[in-house]
């Protein structure tokens, strides 16, 4: 098992640059427009992993392979080959990557709305092939016409990918790597949403953690976490990311818990924001579920429908209706993960659960689908319910809007 303990060099991401566009140049001459490398490799702000003798990538590589408007784009399968290839490409040159491939159209670029995503892409993008102008199809906003929920919905993502790794079988001890690297950017996250909120947003991890820095130093600083304290651990969080092996690491239930409550804090501090002050977690989430438009709530089910398949949406359909009333897949997802990972501390620690913890497997059967190959067996409920959250985000949200 590997531990947490990232290193700085650009060079990688060349040859990540470098092994994406040798294979697609070759794989779609007609109609490519450009090729596009988002996230935090484009950013320069990366994270690659001593692993023995061999360099991982932490995270994905995220690519959108832009065509003409008119262009079909290659099917799912096609690019699955096409990514199998790019990174069996790099793991003959010592590296490991997981790359995410994204075929669009150029008019995909120009329907973009003002979001965190595509703030960064148009403020970071990096076009690593083709039109150098490419970007430039994107509407022109700034940062103060994010919505706000849009950084509710980071923080909720980052808590959800924190809660897949504790629930995956053998994920644990704390310092297990993907513990720690999921932790990390849950603190980096937080700091993200937080500034959203305060419309102090910018789009790199140095830039935030400054900007934090900054707000802790004002002598009427308050926030939903102690600022001061707030800012030295993303600063440390943002060191550790970019390549520093020293930085706040989660090896004991202290430290979970410590990381948990902070973004509890400041979960109901920003739905609070969102919609009113609620008395409780279950009122503050029942306000939240029940403010959705109807509008936005049946695009969800549509979008889970068309995802899942007709076989399956038909299996599930009666049982969808049931939920349709409540809320939408995205607010009932993250309802039942917020429960879950609120209380990971006390779980974690006594880890004698049973597997008749009636709460648990009400979440569970509360999700869109239950019975993933993936969900697989463990020794209590909260940890089949943490897979099947994580499943069912993976499957229906994580790439989507919906």
């Amino acid at each position: 098992m590997s531990t947490f303990a990232p290193i700085a060099l650009a060079t990688y991401e060349t040859r990540v640059a470098d092994a994406i566009t040798g294979l697609l140049v070759d794989a779609f001459p007609p109609g490519l427009r450009a090729v596009v490398l988002t996230g935090s490799l484009a950013r320069g702000e990366g994270t690659w992993l001593q692993e023995g003798a061999r360099i991982r990538l932490a995270g994905d590589a995220d690519v959108f392979i832009i065509f003409n408007d008119r262009a079909a784009l290659p099917p799912p399968e096609h690019i699955a080959r096409i990514e199998r290839a790019a990174g069996d490409r790099l793991a003959a040159g010592g590296i490991d990557a997981h790359l995410g491939m994204s075929p669009v159209r150029a008019g995909y670029l120009r329907g973009l709305r003002p979001e965190i995503f595509s703030y960064e892409l148009i403020t970071h993008g990096k076009v690593i092939y083709g039109d150098p102008e490419i970007l430039k199809l994107v509407p022109a906003f700034t940062a103060s016409q994010i919505p706000l929920d849009d950084g509710f919905r980071l923080l909720m993502n980052r808590m959800i990918e924190l809660l897949a790794t504790i629930c995956e079988p053998d994920a644990l001890p704390m310092r297990a790597s993907a513990v720690q690297y999921a932790a990390i950017k849950l603190w980096l996250d937080m700091a993200t949403s937080y500034l959203l909120f305060e419309h102090q947003y910018v789009p790199t991890y140095c830039g935030r953690a400054e900007r934090l820095r900054a707000l802790g130093a004002e002598p009427s600083a308050f926030g939903p976490i102690p600022l001061r304290r707030f800012a030295k651990t993303v600063a440390l969080a943002t060191r550790r990311k970019l390549g520093d092996s020293w930085g706040p690491e989660t090896q004991d239930i202290s430290d979970l818990e410590t990381l948990i409550n902070d973004a509890h804090s400041l979960w109901r501090w920003e739905l609070a924001r969102l919609i009113v002050p609620g008395a409780s977690d279950a009122d503050l989430l029942e306000r939240w579920i029940a403010a959705e438009p109807i509008s936005a709530r049946m695009r969800g089910w549509a979008a889970i429908a068309k995802r899942a398949g007709t076989l399956r949406a038909l299996s599930r359909f009666p049982t969808w209706i049931g939920l349709a009333r409540k809320g939408s897949p995205r607010r009932l997802i993250y309802a039942a993960a917020s429960e879950l990972i609120f209380a990971l501390p006390r779980l974690v620690e006594e880890e004698v659960v049973l597997r008749s913890d009636s709460r648990w497997i009400i979440l569970r059967h509360g999700l869109p689908v239950t019975d993933s190959s993936r969900d697989q067996p463990s020794r209590c409920a909260w940890r089949r319910l943490g897979q099947a959250i994580a499943y069912n985000y993976n499957f229906f949200l994580a790439s989507t809007r919906s």
